[in-house]
């Protein structure tokens, strides 16, 4: 049947899977032949029957391959680049080649798509990590994305394979195989030798961590003075010393599913101690905190318990909601908290400002200025964003995870050390 004829027949076809599943084999039935035409029609129908496109195409394998990198590589900008993306990353193990080749290619978006393929495939491109690494340093940002990404989904299967790289070599690939058995499986896929060695790396390091800007998310500060405390009071065990780099990586990667002796599964947390700030200690504990694992209030108690002085701040650009909150002596003594109901918790401190007289506005009566967190944070303890070379940095930071017996071998990702 003509292939015009067949692509208004896939139009008409709509959501019956079953007409569509027909069309699109009827599509494919010539192979190679079939393709350009295909390809050309992918900007030219509708969103349902692009996908029916693209399943023909996948099932003619190589040769539609070729003739996708081709349609995509003919101009810096094309009309159909979304949908030849769609199509070039949906291919399936028979194009294993032609994906690895594709990772050569001159055009960084057809590498991106070949990366996105391999990572579809899984388990499936094994032999191809030897080939994807490289791509983990990558000048492009997005290219470095896909790649983990892809490390991550072909998994531990590849980790003999770059042990014996960390081993025997090639020297220049040595760096990104480690990269990557921390991004397949973390700690458990280091070989001891390597794990002493990035301990003896982090304590040289630590002692040359220099201040860097921080996240102004969400986060706690504690006086540096009596910080200790904030690891009993938080539930944390199992500390490491870390930089600063490391910790905000490890802020990425920062939830391990760790399975129980009924066999379930529950999460397990990373969290980041900073080191001594100008005299105050951040804590970001960006996935636990965000999920409300603690009780708001109940682990401002405690930590202020423990460290005599405890805070809370978050901002959320989206949805403009912000809190800030001060805890002393285990009591909650101030908090604001936008969109709440109180908004306003406690007396105004002695630097906030009253709010001016406003007949068409009746504010809360212990409501003032200080709603913004950035100002509130310079107040009470340091803007995370103002954190640089001027700086008065003393200790190193830490990692701990929120519960005991686990350790860190769970967590994956590589660390920026």
């Amino acid at each position: 049947m003509d292939q015009d004829v067949l692509i208004a027949e896939l139009e008409r076809a709509g959501q019956d899977k079953e007409l569509t599943a027909r069309v699109v084999r009827l599509l494919a039935e010539p192979g190679a032949a079939a393709a350009p035409g295909l390809v050309a029609a992918l900007g030219t129908v509708s969103r349902q029957a692009m996908w029916g496109l693209r399943d023909a195409l996948r099932l003619i394998g190589p040769a539609a391959f070729d003739a996708a990198v081709a349609a995509r590589a003919r101009a810096e900008k094309v009309p159909d680049w979304w949908e030849l993306g769609h199509v070039l990353r949906g291919f399936d193990e028979r194009c294993f080649p032609q994906y690895v080749v594709a990772l050569s290619h001159p055009m960084k978006e057809i590498r991106q798509q070949a990366l996105w393929g391999l990572q579809n495939l899984g388990e499936s491109a094994t032999a191809a990590v030897v080939d994807v690494i490289p791509f983990l340093d990558d000048a492009d940002r997005y290219t470095r994305y896909q790649a983990e990404k892809a490390i991550r989904a072909i998994g531990r299967q590849a980790g003999p394979m770059l042990r014996g790289i960390r081993r025997e070599g090639p020297a220049h690939l040595r760096g990104n195989a480690l990269n990557a058995l921390a991004l397949m499986g973390g700690e458990a896929e280091i070989d001891e030798r390597d794990r002493r060695a990035l301990e003896r790396l982090v304590r040289i390091k630590t002692t040359q961590d220099v201040p860097e800007s921080l996240p102004e998310h969400r986060w706690l500060a504690v006086p540096g003075a009596t910080y200790e405390g904030l690891f009993t009071a938080m539930g944390l065990h199992d500390r490491r010393p870390c930089t600063i780099s490391m910790g905000l990586a490890a802020m990425d990667d920062d939830v391990a599913l760790v399975a129980g002796s009924d066999g379930k599964k529950r999460p397990v947390y990373r969290v980041f101690v900073t080191p001594e700030l100008d005299g105050w200690r951040l804590v970001y504990a960006d996935t636990p905190l965000g999920e409300m694992h603690w009780e708001f209030d109940d682990l401002l108690q405690r930590i202020s318990a423990a460290c005599g002085q405890a805070q809370y701040f978050f901002q959320d650009d989206h949805s403009d909601s912000m809190v800030w909150a001060l805890a002393v002596d285990g009591e909650v003594r101030r908090r604001y908290w936008r969109y709440e109901e109180p908004e306003w918790q406690g007396e105004p401190l002695a630097w906030e400002e009253p709010l001016g007289a406003d007949p068409d506005f009746d504010p809360e009566p212990n409501a003032t200025q200080a709603s913004s967190v950035d100002c509130a944070a310079r107040r009470l303890s340091l803007d995370p964003t103002g954190v640089g070379e001027h700086t008065a940095m003393r200790g190193h930071g830490w990692l701990a995870v929120t519960e005991e017996g686990v350790g860190h071998g769970p967590f994956t990702g590589a660390l920026r050390i």
